[in-house]
């Protein structure tokens, strides 16, 4: 593989072919060609350009942006473009003028061997960036001319519309650029005897492949200027509806314009194809580089997002099945020129892709919601519609959903499908004075989100409040709004208020306004199911549950006897009524939760405590944390005969020499004036000891 620089100080001798410039026109010709119909400025891209501006003013950097885009927009890579744009004094009626940085043949992933490629394309092909420590594109624009920034293609007479300059020259520097030239009456193409890309895709009149002509030959020189080039790829021709686009040959030769650009006769101003004819006239915009350049670039490797969906209706609706609870939805997509591979996306249900109009049918949880739509192909992200608010979904047919248990201490919510058939009910609402949230922003405790006839579910709601001295649950079909009777379901009431959603529960006549569960939490609430109203709900004393170990203050080491104190934090509920709190061993009368207990004599080790509290009267309510924290390190060191902060083989050495001692011992550890086998069990469970 090598490379070839084109342009600047390496170029080899075709400068007119290496930066194609735009000439203006004095001639206002009050035409606009509108970007591709879905082209969205800021859209989602499939290829990432970067500009490196040097010397534009503010409003010429938004307009290069929105060129850019429309670019991006059109465009797939996986490697980055990158642009270097400068903005300065041309003269000569030169409105920009741009190439590629560098071409490269004969790299992994190239088509065509012997072929040169401008560098972004070679990077498109090959996968990766072959000259990583170099821009892509170079291009240069006038600061001479009086210039429409704006991006709605409404560009003033005398005025030249600077975002259609810039889509022209990024097109050149990407690839619309062939390497022919003319000196002389002699033609050439091809550099380092190899032709461009663009070259291999060139005929005259009659057929004739320019590359086949001898180069440096009279023969090739008549054929560039015979005013009769055309391109002969197959998939420009297709978009020019099966004929060849005709290329810009006139009789002399013309550099930096000859060859490179489309036919200025051929597709005049307001042409869906003159974007890349070598002049420009004044108050001319064109937003959208045509059919037949999708098509040329196309041929020369390029991913082309010509795809277009071009509408979409929304058909058909079935009404709600009470079987399944669910409906059809029709949607009808119009599209025109679909990727090859991939599929049809409607609302995340994908199709394959067949002709068009082509109908899809989605088949929907009946919820009562509005939905949106949105149409995509999964190959040309890109090439996407979406209507909001396209439909509103029949409601629920078949769904009989109730409140059946609520655990006020642990906030977990038992919900029932007393209907007769599964029930999608992640965008159902639980409402709780006067908060609400969808089922499926809750921790699922048991049971399924999808929720099947005469199932229940059990779902944690860690917002909940039933806790309070007061309270209410309100059960909601999805959609609804706070307070809206015709959307409730289930509603229980606690405690002394009489407020909250009462009165929407009564309006409903889900409830009795006035009557609550007079019992304050915690409590479970156990509901009969299909009914409604306080007659329906027990409140249960929920089961002994210690719910948490926290710690508390822990003591420093304590010298004399190498031990600590640590108060633990015991969080339960429902205790039994005699027995006592067990923590650690250690035995303390039952209080109020939470209740703060202190283990004393505990030995200082540095070790990490594993604690487990239950009550003695209920052995089963009990609560195991490991590593709940951890005991401090010794403070005197004995068996440190030493002194070295350890105990090891030296002490035991000592040990040894003072065994039998009978009185003033120095390895004396039970304090009974003798060195004995009693100190010796002491000493070898204070081996490897490290002391502070």
């Amino acid at each position: 593989m090598d490379a070839q620089q084109f342009c600047g100080m390496q170029n080899l001798g075709h400068a007119a072919n290496c930066s194609c410039g735009l000439y203006a026109i004095e001639e206002d010709q009050f035409s606009f060609v509108s970007p591709p119909s879905n082209f969205q400025f800021g859209g989602e891209r499939t290829v990432i350009v970067n500009v490196n501006y040097s010397g534009f003013p503010a409003n010429a950097e938004a307009a290069f942006d929105y060129a850019v885009d429309v670019w991006a927009s059109v465009l797939s890579s996986n490697v980055p473009i990158v642009i270097d744009a400068n903005w300065t004094s041309i003269g000569g009626g030169v409105l920009g003028f741009a190439g590629a940085t560098t071409y490269r043949r004969n790299f992994t992933g190239a088509p065509m061997s012997g072929t040169w490629y401008p560098i972004a394309l070679a990077n498109k092909l090959h996968g990766s960036d072959l000259e990583p420590s170099q821009t892509d594109v170079e291009c240069t624009f006038s600061s001479d001319f009086s210039w429409y920034f704006g991006t709605d293609g409404n560009c003033p007479g005398g005025q030249y519309d600077f975002v259609t300059v810039v889509l022209h020259e990024l097109c050149h520097g990407l690839g619309c650029i062939g390497s022919a030239d003319v000196n002389g009456a002699l033609g050439s193409i091809g550099f380092s005897g190899d032709a461009v890309i663009y070259d291999e895709f060139t005929e005259d009149n009659a057929g004739t492949d320019l590359t086949s002509m001898p180069n440096n030959s009279a023969t090739l020189g008549t054929a560039l200027t015979s005013n009769n080039v055309y391109w002969n790829g197959a998939l420009g021709l297709d978009g020019n509806s099966g004929v060849r686009p005709r290329l810009y040959a006139p009789g002399s030769w013309d550099g930096g314009s000859s060859y490179s650009h489309l036919n200025d006769a051929t597709y005049p101003a307001g042409n869906v194809n003159s974007l890349m004819t070598p002049f420009l006239g004044s108050a001319e915009a064109i937003h959208d580089p045509g059919p037949i350049m999708a098509g040329m670039f196309e041929d020369m490797g390029w991913t082309f997002n010509s795809c277009e969906i071009s509408n979409v209706t929304i058909g058909t609706q079935t009404s709600c099945n009470p079987a399944t609870n669910q409906y059809t939805q029709e949607v009808i997509v119009t599209y025109d020129d679909p990727p090859a591979d991939g599929s049809l996306t409607v609302n995340g249900f994908v199709f394959t892709i067949t002709s068009s109009p082509q109908t899809c049918v989605l088949t929907l949880a009946s919820n009562g919601l509005t939905l949106d739509c949105n149409v995509s192909f999964t190959e040309a992200s890109a090439c996407l519609f979406s209507i909001d608010d396209a439909w509103l979904a029949p409601t629920a047919c078949c769904d009989n959903l109730r409140l059946v248990s609520v655990n006020s201490a642990s906030d977990q919510i038992q919900i029932k499908n007393f209907g007769t058939c599964p029930v999608l009910t992640g965008t159902f609402q639980l409402c709780n004075d006067g908060a609400c949230a969808t089922i499926s922003t809750m921790t699922l405790i048991s049971g399924n989100i999808f929720l099947s006839a005469n199932a229940t579910l059990t779902v944690q709601w860690n917002a909940f409040a039933g806790a309070n001295s007061s309270g209410n649950l309100s059960l909601h079909e999805p959609g609804a709004l706070l307070g809206d009777a015709t959307k409730i379901l289930d509603f229980m009431q606690w405690g002394m208020t009489g407020q909250g959603e009462e009165s929407t529960a009564d309006g409903a006549g889900k409830w009795v306004a006035g009557t609550f569960i007079t019992d304050l939490p915690p409590f479970n609430f156990t509901g009969s199911g299909i009914n409604y109203g306080v007659a329906f709900w027990d409140g249960v004393t929920p089961p002994c549950s210690i719910q948490s170990l926290t710690t508390g203050t822990q003591s420093p080491c304590n010298e004399p006897d190498n031990t600590y104190t640590q108060q633990v934090i015991v969080n339960f509920i429902s205790p039994p009524a005699s027995g006592q709190l067990s923590v650690h061993g250690q035995l303390f009368s039952v209080a109020s939760s939470p209740q703060t207990v202190t283990l004393t004599g505990l030995d200082s080790d540095g070790l990490p405590m594993n604690i487990t509290a239950f009550f003695t009267a209920n052995t089963g309510c009990a609560l195991t944390v490991n590593s709940l924290f951890a005991a401090p390190l010794l403070c005197e060191c004995p068996g440190d005969f030493n002194g070295d902060n350890q105990t090891d083989i030296l002490d035991f050495l000592l040990f040894l020499a003072d065994y039998g001692c009978t009185s003033s011992c120095v390895a004396d550890l039970t304090g009974d004036d003798f060195t004995d086998i009693g100190d010796f069990l002491i000493l070898s469970s204070l081996f490897a000891t490290q002391c502070p």
